[in-house]
């Protein structure tokens, strides 16, 4: 469980633009490189997934996920994942992205780069499956990509193709998931790429993201008084979006119009 709660506190101070000291990142990296799971554990993991542990391209070779019981945990930007090739790739290649971001030169790290790069070419969703689950964990390959692949735009494309025409059908009430896309996720890989390919989707729907932002969102407390867990990654997602629209031409100062907590209704905002 520590290694998700590092991924989850890095990915949020990344997005909210929060400084990651050196001690901090180095930290991180022992405990994630000392986590690393062995043969054994990912050969069982594989067995229970009903897959040929020797062969699979499918399922993690490194890290696998955690469970609270025999529930999932959420997404680095608080979606609960329904079927496990989404949860544990999602759990895999974001570690492996962020130890590729704070030791890049790493040799251990490079070897498990290579040897995942390997594994995803010849998975479904590596390559633009449109099935379920199986499209959204092409969101998860697209960061990885960018981060440790970023000339390969030809594979990129492939997953870019199916998942931004979904993004451009995404409309009114549907600013978390469309088709069993997370928005907010499928997002912050655009904003990881950057080219012109996502910020030409992202200026097709920039009014309706701008909308979206100044928009009051709950943060989890109800009318009730209980707390509801997947909407306290709303001010997550306000950061997202305000991120994604910062790679567009003529908004990238976006970062000064503020996100906050409104004291009298406690939703978040953006004065944009």
């Amino acid at each position: 469980m520590e290694k998700y709660k590092i991924l989850m506190e890095m990915n949020r101070k990344i997005v909210f633009g929060e400084e990651i000291p050196d001690r901090e990142k180095e930290e991180a990296v022992t405990i994630l490189l000392n986590g690393i799971c062995d043969k054994e554990e990912v050969s069982k993991y594989k067995r229970r997934m009903k897959v040929n542990a020797e062969t699979d391209n499918i399922y993690p070779n490194y890290y696998i996920p955690p469970h609270n019981g025999n529930k999932k945990l959420r997404l680095i930007q608080g979606y609960l994942p329904k079927t496990n090739i989404l949860y544990a790739n999602h759990y895999e290649l974001e570690i492996i992205r962020l130890l590729y971001m704070f030791t890049p030169k790493n040799q251990i790290v490079n070897e498990m780069v290579k040897n995942t790069l390997r594994r995803l070419k010849g998975s479904c969703f590596g390559n633009s499956c449109t099935q379920g689950e199986c499209l959204a964990t092409g969101i998860s390959v697209l960061r990885f990509l960018a981060k440790v692949h970023p000339d390969d735009t030809e594979w990129m494309d492939k997953l870019l193709n199916p998942l931004g025409a979904i993004f451009l059908s995404f409309g009114n009430g549907q600013a978390a998931i469309q088709q069993g896309i997370p928005m907010p996720y499928l997002l912050m890989a655009f904003t990881d790429i950057n080219n012109e390919k996502t910020k030409e989707l992202i200026m097709q729907k920039r009014e309706w993201l701008l909308g979206l932002l100044r928009r009051g969102w709950i943060t989890g407390k109800l009318s009730n008084g209980r707390i509801s867990e997947g909407d306290t990654y709303n001010l997550m997602g306000k950061y997202i979006i305000r991120n994604a629209i910062g790679t567009l031409p003529g908004y990238e100062d976006v970062s000064k119009h503020e996100i906050y907590v409104s004291g009298s209704d406690e939703r978040c905002y953006c004065n944009i």
